[in-house]
């Protein structure tokens, strides 16, 4: 067999010159291309790099992160009853956030940011905004215009990505709904990344309205200031709710106000960090109402959290919220206990179980939620 491989091999080989003739008679008889042909030719595969070198650096400038929270919710106020346009039942499945965020650095001193939210109640837009940063000064003062965090304590800005709870605390809650505003606002970083300001001009209202309801436009800002292992903050906002009252039904302008001073401290304990914050300030009232006046309100929020390695986190946050401080034995206070297991550097399972209790009148409505994230 190996000598029959052999002759087989040099017959070829000695044939090879043959056919290699054969094959340049006929390429001779091709014609050969002009000239022109040939620069034409040259220049469509100059456009298609161009083109590819295009595409290439449009992605190099795009910023793709997003992440998804599928839960779980056991609510003690479940029942199985139908309403008006929905059930009361709480006990269920459901995306509770599914979040794309495309950043597109288009140069070193523009961002246009935009995140739409994919949940099971539908699409909504969280941010979209674009940002002018000035190259001139070590500070780099951005100017942020569209939609936005409101700058105010530490919660609100703090991303539901990493928060290690469920939801943010109640005042936070009631007191800045969405977390969001449109406006215009300037912020930078200084005194050696130590000092940190935010300041913004928005139109009130959040984003549950489309438009403003007033032609006033409120101002919020929150200055922070870093001493290493502790972070300090105090936030302002003052504005004004238009509401519908039981004598004018085109509404009346109502003072809405807050005072925050926020704290968060990497402690001397390994892996304890803790957290915190307090608002003050006068919330409008509810439409149809009788006064003439804003409520005086409080609330404050407390952390504690134990990262045990990099697996596990142990988490206790406090919370209280007072919706009027004239009138007593009606604040709600919330004790939530959570374990985060972290599966990987893009998933984390929760576990996280809320005692609710209402000062008077307090109604079966603990909450469990077991939440699923994957991030990326």
């Amino acid at each position: 067999m190996k000598v029959k491989l052999l002759i087989i091999t040099l017959a070829l080989a000695l044939c090879a010159p043959l056919f290699a003739d054969d094959a340049q008679e006929a390429d001779d008889t091709k014609p050969k291309p002009t000239p022109e042909e040939v620069a034409a030719q040259v220049e469509s595969q100059g456009e298609a790099l161009t083109e590819t070198r295009n595409v290439v650096e449009i992605l190099n400038r795009l910023k793709i992160t997003g992440y998804i929270q599928a839960q779980f919710v056991d609510d003690e106020r479940s029942r199985d009853q139908l309403v008006t346009g929905g059930t009361r039942n709480l006990d269920q499945f459901s995306i509770r956030r599914g979040r794309v965020k495309f950043t597109y650095q288009a140069t070193p001193t523009s961002k246009f940011v935009i995140q739409p939210d994919i949940t099971t109640s539908g699409v909504v837009l969280k941010d979209g905004y674009v940002e002018l940063t000035e190259p001139w000064t070590p500070w780099h003062h951005t100017l942020t215009a569209g939609q936005f965090n409101w700058p105010f304590g530490y919660e609100i800005m703090y991303s539901s990505s990493n928060r290690e709870v469920p939801e943010r605390s109640r005042v936070v809650r009631t007191l800045f709904p969405g977390e969001r505003d449109r406006g215009l606002m300037l912020s930078g970083l200084g005194l050696n990344e130590r000092f940190s300001y935010r300041v913004a001009i928005v139109n009130g209202t959040g984003t549950a309205s489309s438009s403003d309801l007033n032609q006033k436009k409120d101002l919020v800002a929150r200055v922070g200031y870093n001493f290493g292992a502790l972070d300090l903050g105090a936030s302002g906002y003052r504005g004004q709710d238009l509401v519908a009252t039981a004598t004018q039904a085109n509404g009346v302008n109502f003072d809405k106000d807050r005072l925050g001073v926020d704290f968060q401290w990497a402690t001397p304990v390994q892996g304890l960090l803790l957290r915190g914050e307090f608002i003050t300030g006068k919330q409008a009232p509810a439409t149809g109402t009788t006064r003439t006046k804003s409520h005086d309100v409080d609330g404050w929020y407390f952390y504690a959290i134990q990262n045990l390695g990099t697996k596990h986190q142990l988490v206790l946050r406090m919370d209280e919220y007072d919706p009027d401080t004239d009138v007593d034995n009606n604040a709600i206070r919330t004790i939530n206990p959570t374990y985060i297991f972290h599966w990987d550097a893009h998933s984390k399972v929760m576990a996280s179980y809320e005692f609710i209790e209402n000062e008077a009148n307090d109604p079966d409505d603990n909450v469990f939620t077991l939440r699923y994230q994957f991030l990326f």
